[in-house]
């Protein structure tokens, strides 16, 4: 009998893998570079690309509990309308969520199920900083949140498809690190506004 319930329960579980394409908005950013005054810019990205996995529990067919992480990369385009490019500059972002996920599947007749999620949890910040010939990392902590909704195709009793838009958001991050150019010089960046959009494509296997 224990043996059985313990097969009952692990039939609920599920494992999720998802990719795509990442579009994150135009932000701002407080730049502080050693002596002089802070100076806000107004910043606007290329588009980039988004990777997770997730392990979930099935509560009933409808309800969904998960942990999902991943990887969101971004490269900061412009500031100010100046490509980074042009000043041999770049500024790029890696972020790690951890997210405590809730998933609504609409329980239809057939293959197709369109269904909703939302998550709340952390994400770890890093940046990737480099000008002209010298570069630094730096990381932060920030609470982060997601909204989700998209449609699922099944394919065997155990294997499903799907395509979904995820909006994934933090709150502002902030990186710093002292450098020995000739003297020491401190940099500050803090990002007002992260806020990504996605369109992933995923694979998910209930055991």
């Amino acid at each position: 009998m224990l043996g059985s319930l313990n097969w009952d329960w692990a039939q609920n579980l599920y494992a999720h893998v998802d990719a795509g394409y990442l579009y994150q908005q135009d932000t701002t950013l407080n730049e502080s570079v050693g002596s002089l005054p802070t100076t806000t810019v107004n910043a606007s990205f290329s588009p980039g690309i988004r990777g997770d996995i997730a392990l979930g529990y099935n509560i009933n067919k409808s309800w969904a509990v998960e942990f999902d992480t991943g990887v969101l990369w971004n490269s900061m385009d412009k500031v100010n309308g100046v490509s980074l490019s042009s000043v041999d500059t770049s500024f790029d972002t890696y972020t790690v969520p951890l997210l405590v996920k809730i998933n609504y599947k609409v329980p239809l007749k057939g293959p197709w199920f369109p269904y909703v999620g939302v998550g709340v949890g952390g994400a770890a910040s890093l940046l990737s900083y480099s000008q002209a010939g010298y570069s630094w990392d730096n990381s932060d902590f920030v609470f982060g949140y997601q909204a989700e909704a998209g449609l699922q195709y099944r394919l065997t009793q155990n294997a499903s498809f799907d395509i979904a838009y995820e909006f994934f958001g933090t709150t502002d991050p902030n990186w710093n690190s002292i450098q020995n150019i000739g003297a020491p010089t401190h940099y500050d960046f803090k990002e007002h506004g992260f806020y990504t959009h996605s369109i992933v494509v995923s694979f998910t296997w209930s055991f």
